[in-house]
């Protein structure tokens, strides 16, 4: 942790990974709850293909997207349009 040089307001550095550990957690479940949510109301809603077939498509559009944005930031450089 220390060598990517993190801060946290009002937290000293040798705090920065219990806060961090207390947070987490608690988001990353609650991301996969909603997206399991997401997910099984597709299916019960009849939507076009199921819901697991939609996710997968969106989870594979994203990486293209951010596959592109990645290339095109490293051939313009940091201050590239």
């Amino acid at each position: 942790m220390r060598s990517n040089k993190w801060l946290c307001p009002g937290h000293r550095e040798s705090n920065l990974q219990k806060e961090l550990n207390r947070y987490i957690p608690t988001a990353a479940a609650f991301g996969g709850i909603c997206i399991g949510a997401l997910t099984v109301l597709a299916d019960f809603m009849g939507a076009i293909g199921s819901g697991t077939g939609i996710l997968l498509a969106v989870t594979i559009i994203y990486q293209y997207f951010e596959t592109f944005e990645k290339e095109k930031a490293s051939e313009l450089g940091f201050f590239g349009f």
